[in-house]
C-alpha cells in the first residue's frame, strides 16, 4: 500500500493512495471527510494538465458509478501532481485522429443518441459522461443526432452517413445504442454496392465506436468493451478500427418485418420487385428460429422493455409454461447445415433428423447479453457462423439448458445440445400459424410466408469497422 498523495477531484480537494490489492485508487474528500475508492478499470484516460507541459501533474478521467450495472455515471477528473507510472494511457493522442477536426473544420465525427434503447439512459450518459470527456480531449465540431423515432438511425444513414462513405469520407459514428442502432445501419448500406466505384470515388466504411445501453448489447459483450467499466469509452479513445463481420439470410419472397410491437408489417421485397426469387437481409449478431425468436418477438413491447434485460427471461417463462395451461410449442420444419469437411475442405449437408425442433440459433458473436455465452467457441470478430440447436424438451429441460448458458456456455457440452461451426443453415418452414413462423435477425422480428423457407451464410461484404480493444 503507497502512502497518501494530495490532489483534488472536481475541484475538491482530496488524499489518495494507489491499493495494488484491490486494484484501486483510495481517496478521501478533505472537505467532508468521505472516503472512497476508485476502480483502475474504470479509468478512461490520464491526461497532461491544460495549463502547461509539466509532466509530473496529470488529469486522470474516469466514470463514477454505483455499480457495474447503473447507467447514471458520471465523468469526474482527479487531479494530482504525483502518479505511478503504471497509470499513464500514453499510448494515444490528444485527441485521436479519427476524433480530431480536418483541416476544412467540417467535422466528421457524429454521435447518435439512440434515446429509447434499452432503459433509455443514452441521453443521461451523453450529457455526464460522453459530451464532458469530448471536451477534456478537446474534441470539438461533432454531430449530435437525437432518435426522434424508431426509423431515426435509419433516416441518419440514408441522409448522412451512406453518401458520405460512398463520397470516400472518413467518418467516426460514436453510436449510444443498443445493437438495434447498429442493425439499422447495417440495413442501410447492405442496400447499395460498396464496390461500385463509377463516379471514381471509393467507397469509405464508416467506423462505429459503441456505446452500448440497449438490453443485450450483443456486440459489446462479444468484442470485450464491458472488459472495463468504462462502457466503450476507452475504446472510443485508444481502440483501433475492425471489419465487422456479418452474414446474409435469404428469405423466400413473401417474409415480411413484423414492427410497431407485432401490428404492422413491413414486406422485405417491395409490390414492384416481386420477380426476385428471394429477400436479402443482413446482420452481425444472431438469426435464430423457435423460442429464442419467439421470446425476442413477444417481449419487444413497451410493457416488457422496463425490464431491462430480464424481459426475456420473463418471455421465455410464458413461452414455456403458457399461462393458459397449453403445452410449450414444438417448431415444426427441416433444418440444414452445410459443414465445412476437415479433411477434404468440401461442403457436406447434414439434415437434422427430426421434423420438430425447440431451438434454431446461428451466431457470429459469443455472448448474447452480459454472462449468457451461448456460443463459447466463438471469437470476436472471426467471421465463424456457429449453431446450437436442440429437439423439443420438456420446460424444466429447456429452461436447465439455458441455465447453464449463463455458467460459461456449459449448454454446448450437455449430449441433448448439438453446437457446430457451420458455412449455412437452411430451414424450410412446415408452420400453419405465423406466430410459430418468427425469425430473430439481430432482434429485428422476419415473419416467413406459409410454406416459405430461409437460408443464412457468412457474406464477405465490408461495410462497416467497429471499433474494438486493442487486443482484439
Amino acid at each position: 500500500m503507497s502512502t497518501f498523495s494530495h490532489g483534488s477531484i472536481d475541484g475538491r480537494p482530496v488524499s489518495f493512495r494507489l491499493s495494488e490489492q484491490s486494484s484501486s485508487i483510495d481517496y478521501k474528500d478533505l472537505e467532508s471527510k468521505q472516503t472512497s475508492s476508485l476502480p483502475l478499470n474504470s479509468v478512461i484516460a490520464t491526461l497532461p494538465p491544460a495549463e502547461g507541459p509539466d509532466e509530473s501533474t496529470a488529469r486522470i478521467l474516469f466514470l463514477e458509478h454505483d455499480n457495474p450495472n447503473n447507467l447514471e455515471v458520471k465523468l469526474r477528473c482527479l487531479e494530482v501532481s504525483e502518479i505511478p507510472g503504471a497509470l499513464w494511457k500514453s499510448d494515444q493522442l490528444v485527441p485521436p485522429a479519427h476524433l480530431a477536426l480536418p483541416a476544412d473544420g467540417d467535422s466528421n465525427v457524429h454521435v447518435v443518441i439512440s434515446t429509447h434503447s434499452g432503459t433509455h439512459a443514452a441521453s443521461l450518459f451523453f450529457e455526464h459522461a460522453l459530451k464532458p470527456l469530448l471536451s477534456a480531449i478537446s474534441v470539438t465540431g461533432y454531430h449530435v443526432h437525437k432518435t426522434q423515432s424508431t426509423n431515426s438511425i435509419i433516416e441518419l444513414s440514408q441522409a448522412i452517413f451512406l453518401p458520405r462513405a460512398q463520397a470516400g469520407t472518413e467518418q467516426t459514428i460514436i453510436l449510444l445504442s443498443g445493437d438495434g442502432g447498429l442493425v439499422d445501419i447495417i440495413k442501410v448500406f447492405s442496400g447499395v454496392d460498396e464496390n461500385d466505384s463509377s463516379d471514381g470515388k471509393k467507397f469509405v466504411p464508416p467506423r462505429i465506436s459503441l456505446i452500448p445501453m440497449g438490453t443485450g448489447n450483443a456486440a459489446a459483450n462479444s468484442t470485450g468493451l464491458f472488459k472495463d467499466a468504462t462502457w466503450g469509452l476507452s475504446t472510443l479513445l485508444r481502440g483501433k478500427p475492425r471489419m465487422l463481420p456479418l452474414f446474409q439470410a435469404n428469405f423466400s419472397p413473401g417474409s415480411a418485418y413484423l414492427t410497431d410491437e407485432a401490428r404492422r408489417k413491413e414486406p422485405l421485397v417491395s409490390e414492384f420487385d416481386r420477380e426476385r426469387s428471394a429477400a436479402e437481409v443482413y446482420g452481425a449478431v444472431v438469426l435464430s428460429w423457435g423460442m429464442h425468436a419467439s421470446l425476442v418477438a413477444d417481449s419487444d413491447t413497451s410493457h416488457y422493455r422496463k425490464f431491462g434485460a430480464q424481459r426475456f427471461q420473463m418471455a421465455a417463462k410464458e413461452l414455456l409454461y403458457p399461462s393458459d395451461g397449453s403445452p410449450t410449442h414444438q417448431y415444426c420444419g427441416r433444418v440444414t447445415l452445410i459443414k465445412k469437411d476437415p479433411e477434404s475442405g468440401q461442403a457436406k449437408e447434414q439434415v437434422i433428423d427430426r421434423e420438430c425442433h425447440m431451438y434454431v440459433l446461428a451466431t457470429l458473436v459469443s455472448q448474447l447479453e452480459k454472462g449468457f455465452t451461448i456460443s463459447p467457441s466463438s471469437k470476436p470478430l472471426d467471421g465463424q457462423i456457429h449453431v446450437v440447436h436442440f429437439k423439443p424438451l420438456s420446460p424444466d429441460e429447456a429452461m436447465g439448458l439455458m441455465a447453464k448458458a449463463y455458467q460459461g456456455g456449459q449448454h454446448v457440452e450437455d449430449e441433448r445440445v448439438e453446437y457446430d461451426a457451420v458455412e449455412r443453415v437452411r430451414i424450410q418452414f412446415n408452420e400453419d400459424e405465423e406466430t410459430w413462423r418468427r425469425v430473430c435477425v439481430d432482434g429485428k422480428v422476419v415473419i416467413v410466408e406459409k410454406g416459405g423457407w430461409l437460408e443464412a451464410k457468412r457474406s464477405g461484404r465490408h461495410l462497416l469497422d467497429l471499433m474494438v480493444p486493442t487486443w482484439v
